[in-house]
């Protein structure tokens, strides 16, 4: 792990975790984490970014015009976060891949409970390929919840008959909201950024008195059957590690590909910190020549 990868954990370890852990309510958690948003890098001024409505989710194209998407669906435990924390992200993956990426606003919990989030993400999935971004042109990406996100508006899009992305990037996917993972005991000290009471804080908000096992909350106990290559990547301290661990199993035991990559002693989500760390930009460029793999195999077939 490079220094500047240690400091950013060390500060990541004295400021969200400890947000996160101390929040009395969803509220001051969600402004809390709206102005550590407002921080983040500033863009490019050459950069795209266009705002867009799909039916009444508000969305934002980011990146150049180009004839492949990336459908994005950010993290935040279902709780918080948009499209201000996770811009300069999309705008990295946009060049990176070659494509450019609809960053979708899902409604947030408590105020808009599950499946609220799938309901929006699962619209403008439908959107895009009604644009003519059919699978061999469309990818999906997520991270955190947004990861399992992703999972579950894939297995929603195959039993509603839409055609599959040729490809899914997961970064520290939380696909598990029962939290049995052994990782989240195992790094609960380790991991920089997410206490595991805030996670089941998250769940709590998010499922109410729903089963945390259900399929669309929960897509690694949901059918896994069809689903397209997927990358995952993950931090080896990440109290979400096992689920990282777990949903590549399954997909593998399904039939489907998934290509794991552990890095060692990375922060949840860290491809978000690429201005800052020189892991970020590594594992950005792994995600576009990836992309960029997946495109060449699925215009093959």
């Amino acid at each position: 792990m490079s220094i500047r990868a240690s400091l950013l954990s060390f500060m990541l370890r004295r400021t969200m975790k400890k947000t996160i852990a101390a929040a009395e309510d969803m509220t001051s958690l969600k402004e809390e984490m709206a102005r550590a948003a407002g921080l983040g890098p500033k863009l490019p001024d050459d950069a795209n970014v266009e705002p867009v409505t799909v039916g009444d989710v508000p969305c934002e194209w980011v990146g150049a015009d180009s004839e492949y998407a990336m459908l994005y669906l950010h993290g935040g435990g279902y709780v918080f976060g948009g499209l201000d924390s996770h811009r300069d992200l999309a705008w990295r993956l946009s060049v990176a891949a070659g494509m450019r990426v609809l960053v979708v606003d899902y409604r947030l919990a408590p105020e808009h409970p599950f499946p609220a989030a799938l309901e929006d993400a699962t619209a403008c999935y439908r959107w895009l390929v009604d644009q003519g971004y059919t699978g061999d042109r469309l990818a999906i990406a997520g991270d955190s919840a947004g990861g399992g996100l992703a999972v579950a508006t894939m297995m929603n899009a195959r039993g509603l008959g839409m055609p599959m992305p040729h490809s899914a990037v997961l970064l520290s996917p939380w696909v598990d909201l029962s939290l049995s993972g052994d990782s989240i005991k195992l790094n609960a000290e380790a991991d920089a950024m997410l206490p595991a009471s805030g996670l089941q804080k998250f769940a709590d908000a998010y499922l109410g008195d729903r089963d945390p096992r259900a399929p669309f909350a929960s897509p690694l106990f949901g059918d896994l059957s069809g689903v397209p290559p997927m990358l995952i990547i993950v931090g080896s301290t990440e109290v979400l590690l096992s689920d990282s661990k777990r949903l590549a199993d399954k997909v593998r035991e399904a039939g489907g590909e998934a290509q794991l990559d552990v890095w060692p002693k990375m922060p949840h989500v860290f491809p978000v910190f690429a201005g800052r760390v020189p892991e970020g930009k590594q594992a950005i460029e792994k995600i576009g020549s990836f992309l960029k793999q997946r495109v060449t195999a699925s215009a093959a077939d």
